[in-house]
């Protein structure tokens, strides 16, 4: 055995053993826990990186060992396919991972083949390519096309998403997408003391807007945690609801990890919140349509989660969402 056989090889054991553990457990832990916001993404990818960075090399030593050579192509051209292949992917099962811990009105039975189905298809080409003697040549020919094929669609739909938000939106908003799911990195021990310091009777709505959903993990765990210390929580934050600044508001109970006591508590203020909130929205003919997309964004992401959030409690948002929709069409 060569040593990029030795190399590609032991590459694609520890892929299998990332897939095995480390995502698996991501699965089992955050989808039972939020199915409404994008928490989840951060610890998938903390599995998914090295996931596919280990089969990236493991799919290189393959190229250099001729595992590609039916292609047809030079081994120049092979090696940056094999990169983009990679990284179409690694997308895929992203997308993969999404759809089983937000499975919206499926069972999430349905989308656990799309989160294996990249890597262990990988895997098992890997394993016919890199050792040709375990199963002679025959073996891989039943996977090699529809996983070339599967690559090249995973790469064409990713190039397509991100070619399409920088034509929208600019290089700036491909780049927030992409922040959005990057580590947090060290926590800010600034912003820690900052949220410590604050008073949850006297700074209960600035407290709101930093536990939300797009705060880092750590302010959002501390914020959260000071607005508890509130001795009248539930009956403040029903008030903010309903009084208040709904946008914080609306996004910490969508984010926060509610009592079913909590949740019957909250969902008819909630309710009320949205109702005020949609009652507000200006007219076409009173507004621009760049504030009404930012309004349409905003209500989206806020309807789904509260949808999510109080699933079950009786309280129904979907005549109040089919009012904000219309209010917001061009």
């Amino acid at each position: 055995m060569t040593t990029l056989q030795i190399l590609g090889n032991a590459c694609a054991a520890l892929a299998l053993i990332v897939f095995l553990w480390p995502l698996q457990r991501v699965l089992s832990q955050y989808a039972p826990l939020h199915s409404s916001d994008d928490r989840w993404a951060r610890p998938a990818l903390y599995s998914l990186v090295p996931l596919w960075a280990l089969l990236l090399v493991a799919l290189a030593c393959m190229v250099a060992n001729g595992g590609f050579d039916w292609l047809g192509l030079g081994r120049p051209a092979l090696y940056p396919l094999s990169i983009g292949a990679a990284i179409g992917l690694a997308v895929a099962t992203f997308v993969g991972v999404g759809l089983y811990i937000r499975p919206g009105m499926l069972p999430r039975a349905a989308f656990f083949p799309f989160v294996c189905l990249a890597p262990v298809a990988t895997l098992l080409l890997l394993v016919f390519g890199l050792n040709p003697g375990l199963a002679g040549d025959a073996a891989p020919r039943w996977l090699r096309l529809p996983w070339v094929v599967f690559a090249a669609l995973s790469l064409l739909g990713s190039a397509f998403f991100f070619g399409r938000r920088a034509m929208k939106a600019g290089l700036r908003g491909v780049a927030i997408t992409v922040a959005r799911f990057l580590p947090d990195g060290p926590s800010s021990k600034q912003a820690l003391d900052e949220i410590a310091s604050k008073d949850p009777q006297r700074d209960f709505e600035s407290l709101l807007w930093r536990a939300g959903s797009n705060a880092r993990h750590d302010a959002h765990a501390a914020a959260t945690a000071r607005l508890r210390s509130h001795p009248d929580f539930l009956d403040r934050l029903a008030s903010e609801l309903e009084t208040g600044h709904v946008e914080p508001a609306v996004d910490f109970v969508c984010a926060a990890q509610l009592s079913a006591e909590e949740r019957a508590r909250l969902a008819q203020p909630a309710r009320r919140a949205m109702a005020g909130w949609v009652d507000r929205i200006p007219a076409p003919n009173y507004t621009t349509r760049q504030h009404l997309a930012k309004l349409r964004r905003i209500g989206v992401k806020l309807f789904h989660g509260l949808e999510a959030q109080f699933a079950g409690t009786g309280v129904d948002f979907s005549a109040l969402r089919k009012e904000f929709e219309s209010k917001v069409s061009p």
